[in-house]
């Protein structure tokens, strides 16, 4: 076979490799793309932060499902996880409660905080069902639901988004301690 025919040859395969792996990664980023429209008509408005934030959470689980594995596996409960932080704000608000004056903000505040522990305790369930990788796996995960949570709190600001962090956090980084000991 002539060198040029072997590149050639070399080069369709690897085009072909990429193309199977990024349809692989389709199903989260379509489902990453529901969850940010979905955020987007509970809110009655696009607003640029949920457009920048659920532009990244498609690229991200894009990213985890191209790359596979480990890391493809911990697109879907990170998702899921992230519905929490994400509805819980707006459960809030659909109960009555109005989130938007001084007063009652701390409130909105720990529905955020609440929706990430949450979100964290089922990444924490899910973590310890791996038989190894779970450092990986919450990475992912997490950012993948931090993302998703954020779409929701983000209607309260840096703080809604930094109580989901904390929130997450506090409940799966122990998973990590526990693992090891």
């Amino acid at each position: 076979m002539v060198s040029s025919e072997l590149e050639r040859l070399q080069r369709r395969a690897r085009r072909a490799y990429e193309w199977g792996r990024l349809r692989a990664a389709l199903p989260g980023a379509l489902h990453a793309v529901g969850v940010t429209v979905m955020a987007a008509v509970l809110q009655h408005r696009l607003k640029p932060s949920v457009l920048m934030l659920g532009a990244l959470l498609v690229l991200l689980c894009l990213g985890l499902g191209w790359w596979g594995r480990q890391w493809n596996r911990a697109v879907a409960p990170g998702l899921v996880a992230g519905l929490f932080p994400l509805l819980l704000p707006f459960v809030v608000s659909g109960a009555g409660h109005v989130c938007y004056t001084g007063g009652c903000r701390a409130f909105c505040l720990m529905s955020c905080v609440g929706g990430g522990l949450a979100a964290g305790a089922v990444l924490a369930f899910a973590a310890l069902r791996l038989p190894e990788g779970h450092e990986r796996f919450l990475l992912a995960s997490g950012t993948v639901a931090t993302l998703c949570g954020a779409l929701g709190c983000v209607l309260y600001g840096l703080s809604g988004v930094l109580g989901l962090v904390a929130g997450l956090a506090l409940v799966s980084m122990p998973v990590l301690v526990l693992r090891r000991a």
